[in-house]
């Protein structure tokens, strides 16, 4: 088994773990392996080989008993204790989990004491009443109940694509180390950067078509695997997610991967020019009138006979791109590369767990120019939030350091927006700081007028730099709190504050489609990853995806700037 085969059993047997409400530590445990494994560049299965048992322990978060079950799925391909949780579950509970106000622990409530073991036993149960009988329910609860059912049924029929993509580039290089198969790419939404998507796409190049059926039983992350058509398999993970994996001649990989990609927007606009044109786009390539064919190998030289520049995947919605590409006017879209620092990112001052010289030296690491150091103010306890004394200790800190290798440090603090939309540190406070990020963590059940009100007070304070993961979001995990955006966009770009769009992958907030929008209103963007971790600095890749689909240049993001003209814009 690969590591991401191994990763994937340990998340599975943490999240089954968790529905059955056992210890939360060795649940993180086994969630920390996971992530260890998924970014490790050797196989495990050569450390087992090589110093068996003891080598794996030597990974980040693997302990004994995890080094033996890593072992028994290396060595028999499975792994007994999952088995056993996967019988005695009922598969449906996990989907409890995802309505919001419903943990782990309520879920394995409601399923041993009414059971409830799936969206529609808990519908029915909340419309009979029988939901008030448990601790922490009562009529109101259970109307929310009903309310959110909806929305979560919907959520369910798609995954976040940070939970995706390591899988699929995982898969595509598989393949593409299969005899008989030239390449084999992410499409699909995946690959245009969407959030959220509904299944991983795959485009594979083979010569002869049977070398994706010879190749399909070896990867042992699938549990199962079909052929619905010549060149179109259909596969499922061990996890569950749906794989569509598609097989073209290589002399076609160009105009397959473009239709395998889409949108549907997208190809409906190039295919209406092509028409125009006298030509024919579809799957097997561009094709003339008489028949030959015009372009199909690569995308660039599908894009260059339709008189198009190449539309970056990211851009391909449907949204005027053609046109811009045409008129040879497309934008040059952001890359992590353009991004000079971070300008939000935590310390074991709150509720990080590296030092400010940890994060600079990190920070140091991706060649930086620049770190701010935001550790949150005091509201929300359970942060361990910074005082006024802790937070002026902590910038006497931060000065004696200045810098850590390229990376000079800025003090800031995550300031919370409390409920009436005052700041939770005092002016004297907010004022000495370099950096301020705005954000609300508590109170998201407000309607839309008082959440409004709260976070444009915030903004007309004089002293908000940025505003915080804005909508409040989880990808698939919780909705954003409502919100008059356009009154919100207007006012940041007014006065000044930039949206940040963070790069934590739970939260991609903004998302691309709400930073297009706010890009039109005039607004600048902070590509920050809310960092609490120095692993997780790294990590901007992912904020940096979703500014391409808003279609992000440099000059939209304060942290692209060099220093002088960062800080130049941060005292303004």
């Amino acid at each position: 088994m690969d590591n991401f085969s191994l990763a994937l059993a340990l998340y599975e047997l943490a999240d089954l773990l968790e529905l059955r409400g056992e210890d939360p530590f060795k649940i993180r445990a086994y969630r920390k392996a996971a992530q260890a494994l998924e970014q490790l560049p050797e196989e495990a299965s050569a450390i087992a080989a090589r110093a068996g048992a003891a080598g794996l322990m030597a990974l980040p978060g693997v302990g004994k008993a995890i080094a033996e079950k890593l072992i028994e799925l290396l060595t028999t391909g499975r792994l007994q204790k999952l088995e056993e949780l996967r019988t005695a579950l009922p598969p449906g509970l996990k989907e409890l989990v995802a309505v919001p106000g419903l943990g782990a622990h309520t879920a394995s409530l409601l399923f041993s004491r009414l059971g409830v073991a799936s969206l529609d036993d808990l519908e029915l149960a909340a419309r009979q009443g029988r939901l008030r009988d448990l601790p922490g329910f009562g009529p109101r609860k259970e109307q929310q109940v009903l309310a959110r059912l909806p929305a979560v049924r919907q959520r369910l029929t798609r995954t976040s694509s940070a939970a995706l993509l390591p899988l699929a580039r995982a898969l595509a290089a598989a393949l593409a180390a299969q005899p008989g198969i030239q390449r084999a790419e992410v499409a699909g939404s995946l690959r245009r950067g969407c959030d959220m998507a509904a299944d991983i796409d795959l485009l594979v190049a083979a010569g002869d078509p049977t070398a994706l059926a010879a190749a399909l039983p070896l990867l042992n992350v699938l549990r199962s695997f079909e052929a619905v058509a010549p060149d179109h398999w259909r596969a499922e993970s061990s996890r569950g997610h749906k794989i569509d994996v598609y097989i073209t001649q290589p002399v076609s990989f160009g105009a397959a991967w473009l239709w395998a990609t889409g949108s549907q927007r997208h190809l409906e606009d190039l295919t209406a020019r092509a028409s125009a044109g006298g030509l024919r786009l579809g799957s097997d390539g561009l094709w003339r009138s008489d028949g030959s064919l015009a372009a199909a190998a690569e995308e660039a030289e599908v894009y260059a006979a339709l008189g198009l520049d190449p539309v970056p995947p990211e851009l391909r919605e449907g949204e005027g791109e053609v046109e811009l590409a045409a008129a040879g006017a497309l934008p040059r879209l952001i890359t992590a590369a353009d991004l000079r620092g971070d300008l939000h990112t935590h310390t074991r001052a709150s509720d990080g767990t590296a030092t400010v010289a940890e994060m600079g030296q990190a920070a140091a690491d991706l060649g930086y120019a620049y770190l701010a150091i935001t550790d949150h103010s005091p509201l929300v306890r359970v942060t361990n939030g910074l005082d006024p004394e802790r937070l002026a200790a902590q910038r006497a800190e931060v000065r004696r350091l200045g810098r850590v290798g390229s990376a000079t440090l800025l003090h800031g603090c995550e300031v919370d927006i409390r409920q009436d939309g005052s700041l939770d540190l005092p002016d004297e406070a907010l004022a000495a700081l370099d950096v301020v990020v705005a954000s609300v963590h508590m109170r998201y059940g407000q309607d839309e007028t008082a959440m409004t009100e709260r976070v444009c007070r915030a903004l007309e304070s004089g002293y908000v730099h940025i505003l915080g993961h804005p909508t409040g979001r989880l990808v698939g995990g919780r909705d954003p709190f409502d919100l008059d955006l356009d009154r919100v966009f207007a006012l940041a770009a007014e006065r000044g504050v930039a949206l940040e769009m963070s790069a934590d992958p739970a939260r991609l907030d903004l998302s691309g489609e709400l930073a297009r929008r706010a890009n039109q209103a005039g607004c600048l963007f902070a590509i920050d990853t809310d960092a609490h971790a120095t692993a997780s600095l790294g990590e901007v890749g992912w904020g940096v995806l979703q500014a391409r689909r808003a279609g992000l240049t440099a000059t939209d993001v304060i942290n692209c700037l060099e220093l002088a003209d960062l800080q130049a814009w941060l005292k303004r």
